[in-house]
């Protein structure tokens, strides 16, 4: 129920405010880095939680889009730190790249341990 409350109110919200696009370019600031790793810590806290892969990448992601729509609707002028920019899609590149790279280094251990699960049977 308090989801569905938070829902509506946010969609209230949303509709007594303007969408913003970021202007902002691919540079790696520090911005872009915190949203590279927190992508890619999400996407491990997810697998750890026995997520799968697909699920992992999805749930990383759609964090990342929640952030991005944040920043699109509650601008940091008026609510500071809470608020954003606007919605960026570079951003969501490095969400993306972020998780990408941490789906192939789980890929990859999963392979090294499948090798070794192999090898301690022989």
């Amino acid at each position: 129920m308090l989801i569905q409350i938070i829902m509506v109110l946010l969609l209230i919200s949303m509709a007594h405010t303007e969408w913003r696009w970021a202007k902002d370019t691919t540079e790696f600031t520090m911005d872009k880095q915190a949203h590279f790793v927190g992508s890619f810590g999400l996407y491990f806290m997810f697998r750890q939680k026995d997520f799968s892969e697909l699920d992992s990448f999805k749930y990383s992601l759609y964090c990342g889009i929640a952030k991005e729509v944040i920043d699109a609707y509650v601008p940091h002028e008026k609510y500071g730190v809470v608020g954003g920019d606007g919605f960026s899609k570079y951003d969501l590149g490095y969400n993306l790249l972020g998780i990408g790279i941490a789906c192939g280094i789980d890929k990859l251990w999963e392979k090294i341990r499948k090798n070794k699960k192999k090898h301690k049977k022989k």
